[in-house]
């Protein structure tokens, strides 16, 4: 599966679980994002991995969508 949006990778992954719990057989796959800035290819082979990758996709469609803010750091000021 190849993806341009870390959003529709999420959607994805969702409805993989999804079935999974609906009762059909866990498959092992694969599948790669490639928004332009960033490649990534991400594999799953039980459903712990998937958990993660649902986690890992999450958070980068919240990035992607402006709806997470990286940590910030002040900046120490010095007396002149």
């Amino acid at each position: 599966m190849a993806f341009t949006s870390w959003t529709a990778l999420h959607q994805s992954l969702l409805d993989r679980l999804a079935d999974f719990a609906g009762g059909k057989s866990f498959i092992a796959e694969s599948a790669s994002v490639n928004t332009g800035s960033v490649s990534r290819d991400i594999k799953y082979r039980n459903i712990d991995e998937l958990r993660q990758a649902i986690e890992y996709a999450a958070t980068m469609a919240a990035y992607e969508s402006g709806a997470a803010v990286g940590r910030t750091y002040a900046k120490t000021v010095r007396p002149r």
